[in-house]
């Protein structure tokens, strides 16, 4: 007998009461809790609803990404990091479409005010203030959703709170040009991403793909005060592949540049397996994961070579 095909669209995980009605303990919390679990294990992502994403803040947002990349070219290299990927990323062969420049360790007002002397050595004075409400929201949020998949799985939160310590949040504006091929279908290739969770706000433009367990591709449509969640490399190692890291791209949609915003989560120390995702059914597939470590090495070779870069890295070897 056939398996069912799933449905054409991913499923949507209402946020809106987060420390209203939605707080630990409560049957809402409870709720969330299964769905954010059951939406990650299936698809490795959800849509969340989160009223804290005001249309007015969004749009402030957006507003102050296509100023930022005005900016002259000269400006904006000088975002730089000595971590790989955490700087400015300009267009490359592979990706000659897109255009990333990222403040880390955000919420932090010392940072963002860095960025925007950086950026703007003499305006932009609403800058900060926009940019480090949005970062918080969606810094909240993502605490938030690692808290209830510790819950969900039944695992104490001392161990969150463990792993959330350890955890960083880099806010990456991006942009999109419009192909000058025709004959071009996409504006970012098929990936996942190597962090441990990340967090998109589309805006006007879609184009956001993402590839389901069957090889379809499902379409994400920009909605008001609506965000994607993602499992990257680093929940799929975690979570010892009962979430597998979420496969996305953006495909040419629209006949103008597209401007998005990702906040991704790192963390910053070393990791193991818990040991209540480990059973019969479950065998250990990861030794230990330095998150830094694994960022250095997926710029090598061998990264390139290997089918999985993270088993590469870190895999189980039988």
């Amino acid at each position: 007998m056939g398996s069912t095909s799933l449905p054409k669209e991913l499923p949507t995980i209402n946020f809106s009461s987060l420390g209203q009605d939605l707080k630990p303990g409560s049957s809402s919390w409870v709720s969330t809790c299964k769905q954010v679990r059951c939406a990650l294990e299936e698809y490795g992502c959800f849509i969340a609803l989160y009223q804290q994403l005001s249309p007015q803040l969004v749009d402030g947002m957006f507003g102050q990404s296509r100023d930022l990349f005005e900016v002259p070219l000269e400006t904006r290299v000088k975002n730089t990091s000595e971590e790989p990927y955490r700087g400015y990323l300009p267009p490359t062969p592979r990706t000659p479409l897109h255009e990333g420049i990222a403040i880390d360790n955000i919420p932090c007002p010392q940072e963002t005010q860095k960025f925007r002397e950086l950026m703007w050595p003499h305006g932009k004075p609403k800058f900060c203030e926009i940019t480090d409400l949005f970062a918080k929201f969606l810094g909240d949020f993502e605490i938030t959703v690692e808290k209830m998949l510790f819950e969900s799985f039944g695992i104490p939160q001392e161990q969150c709170e463990s792993l959330t310590s350890s955890n960083s949040h880099l806010l990456r504006f991006l942009k999109y040009r419009t192909p000058e091929d025709s004959d071009t279908d996409l504006r970012f290739p098929g990936h996942t991403d190597k962090n441990l969770t990340t967090i998109l706000v589309q805006h006007d433009v879609g184009g956001l793909e993402i590839k389901t367990k069957d090889g379809e591709w499902i379409s994400v449509e920009s909605a008001p005060s609506h965000c994607l969640f993602m499992a990257g490399d680093g929940l799929q190692v975690w979570s010892n592949d009962r979430i597998k890291a979420c496969h996305h791209q953006v495909k040419h949609c629209g006949n103008k540049a597209r401007y998005s915003m990702g906040m991704f989560t790192f963390n910053n120390g070393v990791f193991q397996v818990p040991k209540e995702l480990v059973d019969e059914s479950h065998p250990l597939l990861y030794n230990r994961f330095d998150s830094r470590g694994f960022m250095r090495f997926y710029t090598t070779e061998e990264s390139r070579k290997s089918k999985s870069p993270i088993k590469a890295y870190c895999g189980v070897t039988k």
